[in-house]
């Protein structure tokens, strides 16, 4: 069977590109023959002998981006012609592979976040999305809060929500730590890992770690992800770190890494913190870091309201306390910071979850999704 995916790129460079990366060579190991278009030129090594077409406009470059986009209905449905099925893996190119797609093949349409709710809230081309996305045979939620925010806003077609997903071996096997600072194996440390930007919301996590430190001494924060997608906001933070007099110990880390630094910041923790604000239609859809911080055997504290409630299990795996709440969020820091046994369990019930939601068991249900849309 060969199947199409339509997506910005097929290297894990942003969350679209490595949800392809991933389900491509998950079917593709399943015996599935993937074929690649996108806007992005480079692929993934795993996948550099497959089919690709970078014929794609670029998202968000330019003006007018969906009817540029639509001009490539007749290439897409050209390359469809010699497939059995497509799945669409960036939002925004909905339409174009709901307008290209040979009649009666099967469309599956994955939908993670911000860009599953933003084009079919409002906007002169909200009823082209709202088509588009109710035309698919089938849509892949990333998480059921994805899933019941598009359903307050247009009649879902069929959707299967799946979430992950994460390689828990790649977390969980020890790395090396000898380029950690001292500090990190002898005094606690709160961990966050994503970019640095008001909605991933290091600030209340900042917060709560000046809270916390009222109960737990010698606590530490360190926080790793791009210090340049919102440079003025790690400006707020240094600022704010120093005004409340703990600015030697909170560490900006910058880009760390997969599967070396940042494993080792995951699993050298005491706890992973990620205190998402959702604002509007940008939300966390799940949170692959939670999975991440859980296969390294680490609880994680996240909010409600999104789709963390989905990667962290309260009181399993974690906890989920109310967005912009630094109180609540102090206190989950403490309870997993003072009680040895809490913290024990919670990592060990997280590594447990994250195979749950690895990438391979999404794989088998991607893969059998296609055969079930094919038969």
């Amino acid at each position: 069977m060969r199947v199409c995916y339509v997506s910005t790129q097929a290297v894990s460079a942003d969350g679209w590109g490595r949800y392809t990366v991933e389900v491509a060579l998950g079917a593709q190991a399943r015996g599935i023959e993937p074929v690649l278009v996108t806007a992005r030129e480079d692929v993934d090594e795993g996948l550099s002998a497959v089919e690709h077409h970078p014929i794609l406009p670029p998202l968000f470059m330019q003006r007018f981006t969906t009817p540029r986009t639509l001009l490539k209905t007749p290439a897409l449905r050209r390359i469809l012609h010699t497939c059995d099925a497509v799945h669409c893996i960036a939002e925004p190119y909905a339409p174009l592979t709901a307008a290209a797609r040979p009649l009666g093949m099967p469309f599956v349409l994955s939908v993670f976040g911000t860009w599953a709710i933003r084009p079919i809230e409002s906007g002169p081309l909200r009823s082209v999305f709202m088509q588009a996305f109710r035309s698919a045979d089938l849509v892949i939620s990333i998480s059921d809060y994805t899933r019941r925010r598009m359903a307050e806003l247009i009649p879902m077609p069929r959707t299967e929500v799946l979430p992950g997903g994460v390689h828990p071996e790649r977390f969980e096997e020890p790395v090396d730590a000898s380029h950690l600072p001292a500090w990190a194996g002898q005094e606690p440390v709160v961990f966050s890992a994503g970019a640095l930007k008001p909605r991933k919301g290091q600030h209340v996590a900042l917060e709560a770690v000046a809270l916390a430190r009222e109960r737990v001494s010698n606590l530490h924060y360190a926080m790793a992800g791009s210090l340049t997608a919102a440079p003025q906001y790690v400006d707020r933070l240094r600022a704010r770190a120093n005004a409340l007099g703990i600015a030697q110990d909170v560490h900006f880390l910058g880009l760390l890494p997969p599967y070396g630094a940042l494993t080792a910041w995951y699993q050298h923790a005491e706890a992973f913190i990620l205190p998402s604000v959702s604002q509007g239609s940008s939300f966390e859809g799940l949170g692959f870091v939670f999975l991440e911080a859980g296969a390294a055997g680490t609880p994680s504290i996240g909010t409600l309201d999104c789709g963390a409630e989905e990667a962290i299990e309260h009181g399993v795996t974690g906890f989920t306390v109310p967005q912009d709440d630094p109180y609540a969020a102090a206190d989950a820091i403490v309870a997993l910071l003072t009680d040895d046994d809490l913290r024990a369990q919670m990592g060990q019930a997280a590594n447990r979850r994250a195979y749950d939601l690895s990438w391979d068991r999404l794989a088998d249900r991607v893969v059998a999704l296609y055969g079930e849309l094919t038969t």
